[in-house]
Formats: structure tokens, sequence, C-alpha cells
């Protein structure tokens, strides 16, 4: 690591943002001109870590590596500049760059953040914003930032008027090089799965869109991307969370999840979609050989979950050991977006990962030209009734070997083994109320609580149109009502409310073809309608 001084205009830098993490909000040097200090990390031994992971990739035996990690110790006290501010605060300012990377990300420990206090990560631009983080962003001290495209980065630390003298602490504990990803769009290995990986908004998608709503992708060990799924409990009540393997785990604290990053249409766009992301997690249990982890996110949740915002779905379970007829899979291929797999047999009890427990895995054999690759391991494995029955462990399925099975570690094995407790089961976290349960169904936080209508409540038309719809609300619905449309892949394309109205005009025109889901409810009934834009 390199020291020098930057000349770091801030001031005459654009002030837009794309905030996809923390609480949203602008950095405070918008007006600042002033010598930052600088930090310079030398480009790594590129060649050498492909090669590396050229063997991983082959497996799936481990994340889809795509940085390399720079440990340091970079805080208030070794590193950084401060500057007075007209209002009586201070701002704490570091530059980084990665020489040479594609993107750049970071990973916090003993970070205190007092109310009132924000920190902000983001590239010398200002075209990419993270933040604002508080307290409630962090757990135990610790944070994980999304990736940053570029090669350079500004973390910002604000200290109100009334916080001079409060405790405060910051220390970058890792700087993360990134050298793989297909440099398309920003921070994503955008488009660079195989050809053949099918987009979740194909039309083989339409029966499992709530499976897909709940699949995300997971950034772990500062540097390598997997799989997860959300997975519901006997309660009912959102707790979040999230199903993984095994061989994905490290320090979940920083760890990051991705929502709804999936494509809008059927095809590769000529550019990736945008997405929301929380960060850290609690371990709850994991165990080697059925390959699950399950921990429970921590940060940026509303009311001990996920924000409704996310549009994300919690899946049911099976528990039995009980093979499906059919299957399929969400995933996240070497960090792209959303992808397809369709098992049309049923799936067959194996050990092809080596496990010391004997019939431990489902295999699959994937139908409809659909695979996994490296970055899918974790994605879970739906039975025919969109239940989870096991995690992606690994297997040789690729585009390149449509025929080789894969392995997903069952469900049934890390539910209540032999001899387990809390920190090596799912039982103990799934079925709280000790129901005995062979099997649960979804939640849906978005619709709970609501009485469904039928369709003939309300009356939208044209339908289908070129963007233009009147929707008029028949029956049962009065006071404030909120309207909400969303692609298929589960992207929220409008959010409204509207007030004591009968009819509503909806203006979808800059809206792509296809066909999206219309949700309308008050505080006591809601309704689903299909709506197509046809130009």
């Amino acid at each position: 690591m390199k020291k020098t001084l930057y000349i770091l205009f801030l001031g005459l830098l654009s002030s837009s943002s794309f905030a996809q993490q923390g609480d949203g909000g602008l950095p405070y040097s918008k007006s600042i001109i002033k010598k930052v200090d600088h930090r310079l990390f030398s480009t790594p031994n590129i060649a050498a870590l492909k090669a590396e992971d050229a063997i991983v990739d082959e497996t799936k035996t481990g994340p889809w590596r795509f940085g390399f990690n720079n440990y340091t110790d970079l805080n208030f006290d070794n590193s950084g500049s401060w500057m007075e501010l007209p209002d009586g605060g201070k701002l704490w300012q570091l530059f980084i760059t990665c020489e040479n990377a594609l993107t750049v990300n970071l990973t916090f420990e003993d970070l205190k953040i007092p109310e009132g206090n924000e920190l902000y990560v983001f590239n010398p631009e200002k075209s990419f914003i993270l933040g604002k983080f508080l307290k409630k962003h962090i757990y135990e001290g610790q944070l994980g930032t999304e990736l940053v495209p570029g090669s350079d980065v500004i973390v910002e630390y604000y200290v109100a008027p009334e916080n001079r003298n409060v405790s405060k602490s910051l220390t970058i504990a890792t700087v993360t090089h990134g050298y793989r990803t297909a440099g398309a769009f920003q921070e994503k290995a955008f488009g660079s799965s195989g050809s053949c990986n099918m987009n979740s908004i194909c039309p083989d998608g339409d029966p499992i869109r709530e499976e897909i709503r709940a699949t995300i992708m997971l950034v772990s060990g500062s540097n390598g991307f997997c799989t997860a799924s959300m997975i519901n409990n006997t309660l009912n009540n959102g707790r979040p969370y999230v199903l993984t393997a095994n061989h994905c785990y490290s320090n979940p604290a920083s760890w990051i999840f991705r929502f709804n990053c999936a494509s809008t249409t059927c095809v590769n766009p000529g550019s990736s979609p945008s997405f929301e992301s929380l960060s850290g997690a609690v371990l709850r249990a994991r165990r080697t050989p059925s390959d699950f982890c399950l921990v429970e996110i921590t940060g940026g949740l509303i009311g001990g979950t996920v924000p409704n915002s996310y549009n994300t779905y919690f899946p049911g379970w099976e528990s039995a050991d009980v093979p499906a007829t059919t299957s399929h899979c969400v995933h996240h291929p070497s960090g792209d977006i959303k992808k397809l797999a369709f098992d049309d047999a049923a799936a067959v009890s194996a050990n092809g990962m080596g496990s010391s427990e004997a019939n431990s895995q489902w295999e699959v054999e994937w139908d409809r030209n659909t695979t996994t690759e490296q970055g899918s391991s974790g994605s879970p494995l739906f039975n025919q009734a969109g239940r989870i029955i096991g995690q992606l462990w690994g297997g040789g399925a690729s585009c390149g070997n449509l025929s080789a099975p894969d392995y997903y570690g069952k469900l049934s094995y890390s539910w209540d083994p032999a001899g387990s407790d809390s920190t090596n089961q799912l039982k103990y976290w799934l079925d709280p109320a000790g129901s005995i349960a062979t099997f649960s169904d979804g939640y849906d936080p978005i619709s709970v609580g609501l009485n469904e209508l039928p369709l003939a409540s309300i009356n939208v038309y044209p339908n289908p149109s070129q963007g233009n719809f009147s929707v008029e609300l028949l029956d049962n619905f009065s006071g404030t009502v909120r309207m909400k449309v969303l692609d298929l892949s589960g992207r929220i394309v409008l959010d409204e409310t509207m007030d004591n109205k009968a009819t509503y005009e909806l203006n979808l025109a800059n809206s792509s073809n296809g066909t999206y889901i219309l949700q309308l409810s008050n505080n006591k009934v809601s309704v689903t309608k299909r709506i197509v834009i046809r130009k």
C-alpha cells in the first residue's frame, strides 16, 4: 500500500446518486476542495488468481471469487483527513485506489456510528453512492459494502456538532480489488454466465414467481458470490432467515444480500437492472455433512424484517425425505442476474459430494437446456409444490455439459440430525413452536392479513394497452388505496397511494412491452390482476 496526497475537487463533482445500500442521502462534501489522504493498493497477480479460479469454477465447491482481498488497518488515527464544517460538525475523508481494479468494496470493523453521525462510500464522480449508513446497518461493529464500480472510492464519515466529544471509531479491515466482472454495468458480473442460462423473467418462470422473489445473491468473504434464499418459519412472522450452502460460509456480519437482481426481458438486456441490498447477518446454524448454512439478516431491517419495498417472499420447506416429482432452481451463476434451471424428472437420493452420510444429497439433471454454474452454490432446490428441499452443494453441470448432474444437500438431513442442537440443525429455527411439522407453506409479507377479493371487484381497461390504463374500483375499496405494479421478475415498477377515488388513470407509457402484476390494497382487502403492455 502506498500513501500519497490527492487533490479532491468535490465541489465540482456531479451530485447524482445511485443509492442501493443504506438509507439513501448525499455525502456532506458538496462544496469542499481539500487535500485528502490517498491510499494506493497495487495490482495483484491476476493471472495466478484466475488459474486458481478455473479449478474451483468447474466443481462449484466454493463461492465464485471476483476479487482479491487486501487486508489492512485504516482508521481515524493512522489515515484520512479531518476537516471542520460550517455547522460545527466534522468530516473525515479517505481516498482509496486499487490499481487497475474493475470494482472496489470495503469491509469495516470496530465501526461506531452514534445517532446523528453518518457514513458514506462513493466513487469520485458521485454517480454511485452507498449510504447513508447508520447504527442500524452495523452488526457487532462490522459492515460490508457493495461493490463500487471503477478503481477509486472515497470514504466519508460525518460527525454531528453535538457528537464532537462522543465516542466514535472506524477501521477499514479489507479493501477488495475486483478483478473479475464483465464490466458491462457497474459492479456486477452481468452477462458473464453461460449463454444457455435462462433469465428468470422468461415464460417458464411464470408458475414460480414467488420462488423467484425469494432468491437472493450473496457476497461472502468480501470477495465471492454465492446464491441464497429467504426461508419461512412456522410462526409466519417474516423472521429474516436466509438459507445457503455451508461451503459459502465466512463471517456473516459482513455479508451482502442482493434482492431483485433480475432481467426485465427474457433475452439478455443491454445493461443490467438495479437492485437493493442489505448487509450483515448472524449465524444461526450450519453443518458439513449436509452442507447447509442458516443465517439471520441483521442490518437495514424495518420492523424486524426485510423492507416491504424489496418485495421478497419467504418460501416454505419440506423436511421429510421425499423426492420431488419435478424440481426447479433459481440462482445467480457467476454473479450474474437471476437464472432458472428445471429438472422435469424425479430427484434421486445420492452421495455425489463425498459426504460422511449416505444419500445426503438430491441428484438432479437439468432439462429445458438449463443449468447452474459456479456462483449458483447455495441456491435453493424447490419441489413441485414450491417448497425448499435442499441447497446446491456442487456438481459438473454447465452450458458445456448439460447432462452432468448437480447435487443438493438435503434439507431433511439438515432438519434434526441425531445428536444435533441449535447450532447444527434447522428445526430449532424454522419450527420454533415445536409443531412437529413435516412441511411449511410460504409466507408473503406483502399480502399478509388481507382478504383477497375476486378479480370482478376491479375493472381495468383497455387491457392490453399501449401503457395507459383506467383502473375502476367497483367493490369493497374505500379510504386510502395502495396501487403497486410489478414486472414478472418481482421488481416494483410503480408504487402509489390514492384517496377516495373510484377511477384511477395508470400511466405506464415508459415501460417496456410485456406482462405486469397490478396489486390494489387498503387496510382490509386486496386484489391482484395481470395487465399487458403491447405497443
